[in-house]
Formats: structure tokens, C-alpha cells, sequence
């Protein structure tokens, strides 16, 4: 389907254009650094070899000099796989042959140095092994992609196919879930977005979730988010772990700013009007923090709450258990708090049986950063090591994990074992793949590689922005406006402008890189708004933080 180089990159397409005169040419000097080749497949399948029409280099030398990578996942490549190189004495290509291996993508990397005379590549061809029935040669029922079949039935006939190792290898998180390349088990790129695409540069930047849930108007709210899931899907992100749905009742918390404040109903409505803007992009979202996040004790992130469950119920889980009733959103993470002194990890209470029994919860539950392993001595002292908490947190139904214990090397080895839960982990997977199954990730994937420098179409578009700038407007709050000092008379002849956050550009927590000229300060805006005639003063007055009284 196309093809990127590391070099000479507007002369790739020569090696796939069945034109022998014209070839990817990379002479003496490019082969003395590291080179490559990416592939991406228009069909995924289990790719067996490539065939290449070359100038340059003998089949031994290309043996010596090439790693070759099949993955499903271009971020991740794994593995280069073991292949032979020969000629085809009849056509004189070479033959590089492999056992198959599944993926959507083929990356040719060049050792530096292994090659020393220029080398021309003027033709290359994947051959991917074809079946004319649902078993492959490797004996991979592949009936699962019938569309036909009951989303159960699919996720049982995968679910039998799949090693421990693949098992553990769904439940991790890296970028968003990885997938199984053997399987065709499609990887989801996510992000976080609670005001914006947050990862690249250029994104269209909305008011923080504070200020946004300041206006009032769930409406404009929806409408945010479908923009900010256009920007997403544009982009390749299928997932947002967002919204934040905590209520904020400790100002020292820290993370007040992503938060629709400290009214469990105003929480309710924003956090509905977050999630269905972005899901109605048909994309997923992973509301959080499951549950009590905003209020830990003492104010310190990331640590115990001590309500009791009528407080629990009455404030903490409002805006959670309105938003899953209504909205029916694909995914949740978990807190790294405790719910009536168990650890959310290992809760069954609270993840089984209010999330899903009661509210009829049926997507998968995603871990906090380093939230399972928090269950060890890093906190919460109620697991001797990865292997129990990696058990606790699977038999709660965590089936994500953003953190280093699902892909531990001993949890690992003690899935392959038989150590760890292996039911619960069945379970885990089941939950993943009934939502990919759901989404119909299996039949067409829009995930696709991220890219931190690309800008796409929708990103600071003339709508987008104008959402924003109305977005912004109505989220400032006025409690007083003696003498109507606003709006700012163009004829004042002085303003001072005082104190740090005046000439600084500030967009808070997960936000995107800003182009130059992107984001104006409120002190460029002032000197915008005023006649020329009026003179600015400007000084900081403090820093944000200093010891200097």
C-alpha cells in the first residue's frame, strides 16, 4: 500500500513501480550509516518472503546485512525473523524466505558497513501464503473473522488459539494495546484528550476540563469532544483515556485542573457530554478515575481515601455510575486509592459488584500507571510480590495494565506455568476481545502508527479554532466587575499587566506541542485588544514558586 525509506524518500516508490529501469538507489556513502525499508501491506496476512530484483550485494551479503522485522505493530517491531537468501537462477532475483509470520508490516533494516559498493534496488515483492478455507497451514482457525458468527462464539474459537505468552502479551499496555500480530488481534492506538489531542504537534488546543465545566454548557462540551475525536481518529488514536469524571473536594490534590470540579451533577452532565461527543466518532474512551481519585487523603495524589460507602455512593461514584448507565463507554481505569479499605486493584466489591453487576458495566477495565504494582511493598503491602498482585488485580477484572507486571518476566512465566490465575486471565481477554469484536476492529482497524510531527486536516482548522475561542469565552468567570472596568475601554491610557502567568503560555496537564504562533498570552492579548495610543506595563511580580517573601 506505501512505503517509507530513511533516506531517498521520494525515490522509493521506484522499487515497486514493476519498472526494472528504475530503482531506490543508495550509494557507498548511505550505506556506511544504519538504512531501512518499511512496507505497509494493504492486506495484513502471514507474510513467507521477498523477492528482490537488486543490483549491488550477493544473496550472502544481503544475509549478512539485512535484519528483516513482520509486525503488526510498526512501533514495536520485536524479533527480526531467521530467513535464507538465494537465487533464482532463472530470473536472477533473490529469494529471501522465512517461516510465515503475520503482519501488516515489513521493515528491511540495512547493518551500517555490511554493504561497502552502492547497491540499487529496482523491484521488490511480499508473497503472503494464501488458504482457500479458515484453517491457515500453521493450523489457525481463522473463523473467528466470520462476521456472521455470534461476537461469543468468535471470542472463544481465538481465545483456544492463543499461547499464555499471547495472552499476557493483550493485557499490555504500550501506547494503547498492542495486539497479538499471529492472531491478526488489531492494536489500539490511544491517548489522553481531555482538551485536546495530546500527543504530536499542532493539535487544536481546548480551555483545561476545569474551565470548560466553568461554562456550563454541555452542549458546547459535546461538541468539543466530537472535535477532539476527529483530531484523534485523523491521527490514528482510537482510544482517549479520558474523561476524568473524579469530583475534586481537596483543593491540594493537584490534579483539580482535569477535573469538571466538585459537584457530583455537574460532573454527570459534562462527563456525559465528553464521552458521547467522542464516541459518536465510533471511538472508545476510558473514563476515570475508578473511583474516589479526586479526594485522597491529605491531598496527596495517588493515595488512600478513608470514606465511608454513603459517602462513596453519594458523591464519588455519581458522575461514574450516570455516565456507564447512559453512555455505555468501552473501557474504565481503576484509582490508585482503596475502596472501604481494600486496595481498587484487588476490589471485587467495587469492580465486580457495583461496577458490573449493578450498573451492567460489559467493557474492559484499564489500571492506572503502576497501580498493580502498587499492591507490593511500592505501597499498599498486600501482595508479596507481582505474581499475587498480578493474580488480585485479574481476578478483580483489571484486563489492562499500564505498568510493569503484566509484562513482568515472572508473571509471564507463570501464565506458561500455570502459577497465575489462568481463568481469570480468560476472562481479562474475553473482555478485550468482545470489544474489538464489538467496535469491529477485526474487519477494519483505523488505528495506524503515530506521528509526532505529522499535522492533519482537521488540526487548528478555522471551525475548530472558533470552537475554542467560544469554548474559552464561555468558561471565564466574572464575580465582579466594579465601575464596568470590562470590557477594557480602548482608550485607557495605562495597563499593568502583573504576575507570572501573564507572559507565559501555560495549556496544563497531557497537552500537545503548540506551533509557533499557535497560542496567544494574556498579556499578547491585551496588547491586542487595546488602541495603539494605550501604553502596557508588564511585570511578573513573583514566580510561581520562590522562598523569597
Amino acid at each position: 500500500m506505501s512505503a517509507s525509506a530513511s533516506t531517498s524518500q521520494t525515490t522509493v516508490a521506484r522499487a515497486f513501480d514493476g519498472d526494472n529501469t528504475t530503482a531506490w538507489n543508495l550509494d557507498a556513502k548511505a550505506l556506511k550509516q544504519p538504512q531501512w525499508l518499511m512496507l505497509t501491506l494493504a492486506d495484513p496476512g502471514d507474510v513467507q518472503s521477498l523477492t528482490i530484483s537488486q543490483k549491488g550485494a550477493t544473496p550472502e551479503q544481503l544475509k549478512r546485512a539485512l535484519d528483516i522485522f513482520v509486525t503488526y505493530d510498526p512501533m514495536n517491531l520485536g524479533e527480526p525473523v531467521e530467513f535464507t537468501a538465494t537465487a533464482d537462477k532463472s530470473t536472477g532475483n533473490t529469494v529471501l524466505a522465512f517461516p510465515a509470520k503475520y503482519g501488516a508490516h515489513v521493515r528491511l533494516a540495512i547493518k551500517p558497513g555490511a554493504i561497502t559498493k552502492p547497491l540499487s534496488l529496482s523491484e521488490l515483492a511480499v508473497e503472503i501464503v494464501k488458504t482457500d478455507n479458515n484453517v491457515d497451514e500453521k493450523g489457525v482457525d481463522r473463523s473467528y473473522l466470520d462476521t456472521t458468527l455470534p461476537i461469543d462464539r468468535r471470542i472463544e474459537i481465538v481465545l483456544a488459539q492463543m499461547t499464555p505468552q499471547e495472552k499476557m502479551e493483550l493485557v499490555r499496555e504500550g501506547w494503547g494495546i498492542p495486539g497479538v500480530p499471529r492472531l491478526g488481534i488489531p492494536d489500539i492506538k490511544k491517548v489522553e484528550a481531555i482538551h485536546g489531542y495530546s500527543y504530536g504537534t499542532g493539535a487544536t488546543m481546548f480551555p483545561q476540563v476545569l474551565a470548560m465545566a466553568a461554562s456550563w454548557n454541555a452542549p458546547l462540551m459535546y461538541r468539543v469532544t466530537e472535535a477532539i475525536g476527529q483530531e484523534s481518529l485523523e491521527a490514528g488514536s482510537i482510544a482517549a483515556w479520558s474523561p476524568v469524571l473524579d469530583v475534586a473536594t481537596d483543593p491540594r490534590w493537584g490534579r483539580c485542573e482535569e477535573s469538571f470540579g466538585e459537584d457530583p451533577y455537574l460532573c454527570s452532565e459534562m462527563g456525559k457530554a465528553w464521552v458521547n461527543g467522542y464516541q459518536s466518532k465510533g471511538l472508545i474512551t476510558t473514563s476515570k478515575h475508578f473511583g474516589a481519585h479526586g479526594a485522597p487523603l491529605g491531598g496527596r495524589d495517588s493515595h488512600d481515601v478513608g470514606f465511608n460507602e454513603r459517602e462513596m455512593r453519594e458523591v464519588h461514584l455519581v458522575p461514574f455510575r450516570n455516565v456507564f448507565r447512559e453512555c455505555r463507554p468501552q473501557s474504565v481505569m481503576m484509582s490508585y486509592g482503596d475502596y472501604m479499605g481494600v486496595p481498587v486493584g484487588k476490589s471485587k466489591e467495587l469492580l465486580r459488584g457495583i461496577l458490573r453487576d449493578e450498573w451492567g458495566f460489559d467493557g474492559f477495565i484499564v489500571s492506572d500507571c503502576g497501580a498493580i504494582a502498587n499492591m507490593t511493598s511500592r505501597k499498599h503491602y498486600t501482595a508479596v510480590d507481582k505474581v499475587q498482585a498480578a493474580n488480585d488485580a485479574l481476578r478483580a477484572g483489571i484486563a489492562t495494565n499500564c505498568g510493569d507486571t503484566y509484562n513482568d518476566k515472572a508473571v509471564i512465566a507463570a501464565a506458561v506455568d500455570g502459577t497465575l490465575d489462568m481463568q481469570a486471565l480468560d476472562d481479562v481477554c474475553r473482555d478485550m476481545l468482545r470489544m474489538m469484536f464489538r467496535q469491529g476492529l477485526f474487519e477494519h482497524n483505523p488505528s495506524k502508527p503515530l506521528n509526532w510531527d505529522k499535522q492533519f486536516p482537521s488540526w487548528q482548522s478555522p471551525g475548530h479554532v472558533a470552537l475554542a475561542r467560544d469554548m474559552s469565552r464561555q468558561s471565564i468567570v466574572l464575580l465582579k466587575n466594579d465601575d464596568n472596568l470590562l470590557p477594557l475601554s480602548k482608550s485607557v491610557k495605562t495597563i499593568a499587566v502583573i504576575g507570572p502567568g501573564a507572559d507565559n503560555l501555560q495549556l496544563g496537564d497531557y497537552s500537545g506541542k503548540t506551533l509557533p504562533g499557535q497560542l496567544k498570552s494574556v498579556l499578547d492579548g491585551i496588547k491586542g485588544a487595546v488602541s495603539p495610543s494605550t501604553k502596557v506595563i508588564h511585570a511578573q511580580g513573583c514566580s510561581f514558586t520562590t522562598d523569597d517573601a
